[in-house]
């Protein structure tokens, strides 16, 4: 975990390469971790996952960037499924960050697919926590209506 929020730290001091260095460090720790205990630790899999994907998009990396997240999509698909509600948030919040990687590498229609399916996530969430979920809802449905506005 210390290794991801050096990460993100590095990555908002414009330290973009030490940043990336940082989670590649953690994402390969917890992924050990998680072929030897994968129900203690793929939630921390997916989420090195994601923030890997981040730091490689803003090193131009779209194309890695776009497998990580698609990787860690999955593995919250799969935990949302069997505990929708400790990872639905997650599983959303990934599923904005897949469609803002499949924009970058020109794949707008399937951004857009991902970015619907997230607000469908957080409508479901806002309702019972519109104040903690409202924000990333609106956030969401933005995004969309801006993806919609491109000619696939």
């Amino acid at each position: 975990m210390s290794l991801n929020n050096l990460s993100n730290r590095l990555s908002e001091a414009g330290r973009r390469t030490e940043g990336l260095a940082a989670a590649e460090e953690a994402l390969a720790i917890r992924r050990t971790l998680a072929e030897t205990n994968p129900d203690t630790y793929l939630p921390d899999l997916a989420t090195s996952l994601n923030n890997l994907s981040n730091r490689l998009s803003e090193a131009g990396r779209r194309t890695e960037g776009l497998a990580a997240i698609e990787e860690a999509v999955g593995h919250y698909r799969a935990l949302a499924k069997t505990n929708p509600d400790t990872y639905l948030p997650d599983l959303a919040m990934s599923l904005n960050n897949l469609s803002n990687r499949l924009s970058e590498v020109g794949r707008r229609a399937e951004g857009l697919a991902a970015i619907e399916e997230a607000v469908g996530h957080y409508r479901t969430l806002a309702e019972t926590h519109p104040d903690l979920f409202g924000p990333a809802l609106q956030q969401a449905l933005e995004v969309a209506d801006t993806l919609k506005g491109f000619d696939p």
